[in-house]
């Protein structure tokens, strides 16, 4: 008798000191605390045309998993599912694109991140989609879209989490964010209590200004059964990363060095405390913390430039912590894993030495 309850006081004191240890709540959840190991899947939501809803097959999901990957950050497009003509009206093709990558997802065991990376008002991360923000009906007519979703998934178990919203650049403030995010929430609770809802960090407070505030420019929201957490990205130092990306003005002709580069304090003792201003706030907050973004340009993927270093070092800093993370990207001119052979390989090999 004695033996049962020593060995019950111990079990209740090693919970309390979990329940007490910020590191514990910053593993992902997902029903199990669950480190995810992650890649984007892009979907091509930056197009410009009609979306393509007959991208991804089985083939992927099974490659995806094959090389380690047990989880996706499935970009949307609200254009999946509404046409600017006819709001609130939701076109069953897009319902039907997602089921069938849930269904490759499942039968691969990869958990499915829902991000919304296109919202009503545009393309948020490059400060051009001011009018989700100076426009009522895109907010309404993104909540209204979010409701539908977790109403129709809120029992699916390959669904690990809501991503409501990508790198949103506000057009005043702030609060404007924090505002949009607590009124998606309080749609969401009221047709899913069961999945975690992630809330990204500003990607700029106002567009140009991409400096972060004393909390990382992360809001915070309050949600009725607890069950949210802060999402970031990263991509430092970001000339190296983005170095000659076509689409930025700024690095499209600029070589952005190698890593790392011990003369300019570039190296993974850098990253690692870059990384931890980022989770700091996640353990001062007790919240969950999820890092939804990070990669290399392909330019960069190369001996002398080190690519293959700099991923394998935040893939190290990311183990040390037990945060989940998803790679970007699957498919992506830039930035893609899927038939890169060096990447492929390094994931592969990565994943293989954790298991």
């Amino acid at each position: 008798m004695f033996t049962r309850i020593l060995f019950l006081f111990c079990l209740f004191l090693l919970c309390a000191a979990q329940a007490n240890d910020p590191e514990s709540k910053m593993a992902f959840w997902d029903g199990k605390n669950k480190m995810l190991r992650g890649i984007a899947i892009g979907n091509g939501v930056w197009s410009a045309n009609d979306v393509n809803l007959g991208c991804n097959d089985s083939a992927d999901y099974a490659k995806i998993k094959m090389l380690g990957f047990n989880a996706a950050r499935f970009y949307l497009s609200y254009k999946f599912f509404e046409n600017d003509a006819s709001p609130y009206s939701y076109k069953q093709s897009g319902w039907n694109f997602l089921n069938r990558n849930l269904e490759f997802a499942k039968a691969n065991g990869i958990k499915f991140i829902l991000n919304m990376h296109v919202p009503q008002g545009g393309f948020q991360s490059n400060g051009e989609g001011a009018a989700l923000w100076d426009n009522e009906e895109n907010q309404k007519r993104l909540i209204a879209l979010w409701r539908e979703i977790a109403k129709r998934y809120a029992k699916d178990t390959t669904v690990a989490a809501y991503d409501i919203l990508n790198e949103p650049v506000v057009s005043k403030d702030k609060s404007q964010w924090q505002k949009l995010a607590q009124r998606i929430v309080n749609a969401i609770r009221e047709v899913d209590t069961d999945h975690l809802i992630l809330v990204e960090r500003m990607n700029a407070i106002i567009p140009g200004n991409y400096s972060n505030d004393a909390e990382m420019n992360y809001i915070f929201i309050n949600d009725p059964v607890n069950k949210w957490g802060l999402t970031f990205h990263f991509y430092s130092p970001i000339e190296y990363t983005h170095q000659y990306a076509s689409w930025v003005e700024h690095f499209k002709n600029t070589d952005g060095g190698r890593y790392p580069d011990p003369r300019i304090g570039r190296d993974k003792a850098a990253l690692a405390k870059e990384v931890d201003s980022y989770l700091k706030i996640a353990q001062e907050k007790n919240l969950p913390v999820y890092l939804g973004e990070f990669g290399v340009i392909e330019f960069a993927v190369n001996p002398e430039k080190g690519g293959v270093t700099w991923i394998s070092d935040m893939l190290d800093i990311l183990k040390s912590h037990s945060v989940s993370y998803t790679y970007h990207a699957w498919v992506d001119g830039s930035f893609g894993v899927k038939d890169n052979a060096t990447l492929e390989n390094l994931f592969k090999n990565k994943f293989m030495m954790r298991r």
